[in-house]
Parts: C-alpha cells; structure tokens; sequence
C-alpha cells in the first residue's frame, strides 16, 4: 500500500470526539488496553476518560491525522522507570493503535517516530512498548523495529490467588491458629511452674 500524507501531533480537548470514534473502530472487548475489557465502552464514558486524561498531563496522547482532519492513529506515552534497584527513565508507549484499513501505510511509524523525538526531548534513552499478550500482530511489529522482550507481566485477580493459595478461609484459619498458640503458650507455661514447684 502507499504510505499516507498524515500529520502527528499531541491531542488536546477539542479532539475528544475523534479519539472515541477512533478508539470505538476497535475491538474493545479484547482487552488491548490494559489486558482486560474496559469499564465501559459508551461514548460517554470514553468522553470523561479521554478529557481526564489530557487534562492531567501525565501521559502524553499523540494522534495520527489525515488530509480530511479524520484521527486514523494513537500512541498513548508516558515518562517512566524501569528496574527495581537501579532505575532506567524510559517513555512507555502503553497503546499505539492505527485503524485497520490505514496500516501498513507508515502511520505506526510515524507515531514511534514522534514518541522518539519526545523521548529525545524528555533525555531519556529507551522507550518501552507494551502490547498484548495475545496480540501476536502488534507484537511481530515491534520486533520488526527493534523492541526486544524484557519481562513478562502476569496479572491475577486477588480472588484469585486467595484461591490458589489457599486463602480462602483466612480468618476462620487464623483464628484457629491463634487458639492453637494460646494453648501452646498456656501448656509450656504449665509445664515450667511444674517444673519451678509452683
């Protein structure tokens, strides 16, 4: 295909509208944003969240725009560290979403290209993509660019894993063993006034 004549630049308010159209073209339900489904996928909802998002300054929305104004891309980034001892600023591209019938066109390109430059910006020397698990596409794509597995995250939900670990009973367990100490405690007490002649 040909590579499109499109511009990059950050959102700001007035593009809340395109980023839920844009963010609705997708599958929500796979969970590409965060490994699971969104709260909701109603306008509204993605409305408040994307208004949030930009008001709060804290992650930085890039959109893809072509000829007609349409939003045909997204790269959600923010600044951010990796390592548990030693840490490592890097900017983490979290999403980075071009609509299906403009891939293969450069618009992914053209957003990692503008997430280096605000790498570049920001004096950070590495930037760190997360895709899903699942998405063997958005992950072929990056390796193609250069991005190499560092860790593999792994999420459980806390009902879960009181489950697996046997967590279920917890407060019944624990009482029980807080009795089977007292009676502990109690008999070696015993067993030393015995012992003294009490």
């Amino acid at each position: 295909m040909t590579r499109m004549n499109v511009r990059v630049r950050p959102a700001d308010l007035p593009d809340v509208a395109g980023l839920v159209a844009l963010t609705q073209s997708f599958d929500l339900s796979a969970g590409m944003f965060s490994g699971r489904p969104l709260i909701s996928t109603a306008a509204e909802h993605l409305a408040d969240r994307f208004a949030e998002i930009i008001r709060e300054g804290m992650r930085t929305l890039l959109v893809a725009v072509d000829d007609a104004g349409s939003m045909v891309g997204l790269l959600v980034a923010r600044q951010d560290e990796i390592g548990a001892i030693d840490l490592t600023p890097v900017l983490h591209v979290s999403h980075l979403m071009v609509t299906p019938k403009h891939r293969r066109r450069g618009v992914g390109r053209m957003l990692l290209t503008a997430a280096v430059h605000l790498a570049d910006e920001r004096g950070m020397d590495h930037v760190l993509a997360t895709a899903g698990s699942g998405s063997r596409e958005a992950n072929r794509y990056l390796a193609r660019l250069g991005f190499a597995p560092l860790v593999v995250h792994r999420i459980a939900a806390t009902s879960v894993l009181r489950r697996a670990l046997g967590m279920a009973d917890a407060p019944e367990q624990m009482a029980v063993l807080r009795r089977a100490r007292l009676v502990r405690a109690n008999r070696t007490g015993f067993a030393a006034r015995v012992r003294r002649g009490a």
